[in-house]
């Protein structure tokens, strides 16, 4: 007779989803399995039927995008539904069927072993959604943008080499003067940035001295088309999130504005008051976190949402987030675990320490440059993420803004630090310690 493993039973009344592209598979006591169709009169079905069975709560793991249309319908029906991570529920090499998995989870979620991910409600989902979809239309873009610079080059000319964007304000207007015909030097340059005309205007003489060619410049065109396309859906989509900011702020109390917006510098959303209406969502003014502006602020909303009650404390926000050290301890020896991975949330967090890194009047920026000369950079930027994020969860939590120490403060912290720590070593040693400045 084969083993069946059983569990303690915590969860009551709840099932085991596996769902895939054609079909799902459902167990609601981890032995019989029944499976439906992925259509939406089936998925209907599948709801009548754990309505049956009297289930009030069922796991499934977040596979691709096929778990998000039965998951909205699963919760509006009044059915608790767990997404999983696929990692926690895997079995033992080549075991895998749909039939086994969905037992599987249904035993693992019913003994209460199963984490549950956090997936925002409402209008946060669908803002995290546009936002992710926005990142995606960038990264297009950006093909084409090489693309130009490429062709640009067979004709040599080198404005990457002279103008930091090609893609800029003055790189677009003159490509496209240059696309309609355009081979004075000079008027190129009087469509430049005053600054470039004035510090850089020999050097981009030179660098339009190219050599033109109908072929290269049909494909600059070609590409520079396609490149203002995504542009175009860029700004429908900035269209549709600010709809979204301007309902879910009129849902908070208002407040009053005191504070400047921080300049985003790359890809800023075409969004009216930004700063604003984040402010007003959050009901803190979280851009006064060194390294955060309005549009970090705008991609964390949908990846952590607001409710950081859900963490006991901030430790558990930062193991969450993938930016804690990770353990691998057995008798007495402890192995440094390699190549964690964080979610969306944690990477957002380490893009924003690594601009810290060289801030010469930031205290994080100071304490990874001091962590950096003895580790590395990898090491500096997650430990610099891991205080970011300490920081955003504390701000929520007290309601309060961030007050930056700033460097002087840090620097003055440690040495009071060192002091002490070499007092210490001297008075167990029995050495005096004579201090220069005192005798002086």
């Amino acid at each position: 007779m084969a083993n069946v493993t059983t569990f303690e039973t915590v969860n009551v009344q709840a099932a085991g989803i596996d769902i895939g592209a054609k079909e799902i598979f459902v167990s609601v006591d981890g032995e019989q399995v029944v499976s439906f169709r992925t259509f939406t009169g089936d998925y209907y079905k599948c709801v009548e039927y754990l309505q049956e069975k009297g289930i009030k709560r069922v796991a499934m793991e977040a596979t691709g995008v096929y778990w998000m249309a039965f998951y909205f319908m699963l919760e509006s029906c009044g059915i608790k539904v767990s997404l999983v991570n696929p990692k926690e529920t895997k079995q033992v090499k080549g075991r895998k069927t749909d039939v086994k998995d969905c037992r599987w989870i249904q035993k693992l979620f019913s003994a209460g072993i199963l984490r549950e991910s956090f997936i925002p409600e409402g209008k946060y989902m669908e803002i995290r959604q546009l936002v992710r979809d926005r990142l995606d239309i960038i990264e297009m873009g950006s093909v084409y943008v090489n693309k130009m610079q490429k062709c640009l080059e067979l004709m040599n000319i080198k404005l990457k080499e002279v103008i930091s964007q090609i893609h800029g304000a003055s790189g677009i207007k003159m490509i496209k003067a240059i696309i309609e015909g355009e081979r004075d030097g000079k008027y190129l340059l009087s469509l430049c940035d005053k600054r470039i005309q004035k510090n850089k205007s020999q050097e981009v003489l030179k660098t339009l001295e190219g050599n033109y060619n109908d072929t290269y410049l049909f494909m600059l065109k070609h590409n520079m088309k396609m490149w203002e396309q995504h542009q175009k859906h860029l700004l429908e989509i900035d269209e549709q999130i600010e709809k979204l900011l301007a309902d879910l702020s009129q849902t908070k109390p208002a407040l009053e504005i005191t504070s400047a917006a921080k300049r985003i510098r790359f890809h800023a959303p075409s969004i009216e008051d930004l700063h604003g209406k984040i402010i007003q969502i959050y009901g803190v003014n979280l851009s006064s976190i060194s390294g955060l502006n309005d549009y970090t602020l705008l991609r964390l909303v949908g990846e952590t949402g607001l409710d950081m009650n859900r963490f006991p404390s901030e430790k558990h926000f930062v193991s969450w987030c993938g930016l804690s050290p990770k353990n691998h301890q057995s008798g007495k020896i402890k192995k440094r675990v390699k190549g964690t991975s964080c979610n969306k949330a944690g990477q957002i967090f380490k893009e924003c320490a690594q601009s810290l890194l060289n801030s010469k009047y930031t205290a994080i920026g100071s304490f990874m440059r001091r962590l950096k000369a003895k580790k590395d950079s990898a090491i500096a930027i997650k430990a610099g993420a891991r205080k970011l994020a300490e920081a955003y969860y504390n701000a929520q939590m007290k309601g309060t803004d961030y007050v930056e120490q700033g460097t002087k403060k840090y620097e003055a912290q440690i040495k009071q630090r060192e002091i002490h720590a070499l007092r210490m070593l001297a008075k167990k040693h029995n050495i005096k310690i004579v201090d220069n400045q005192a005798a002086a």
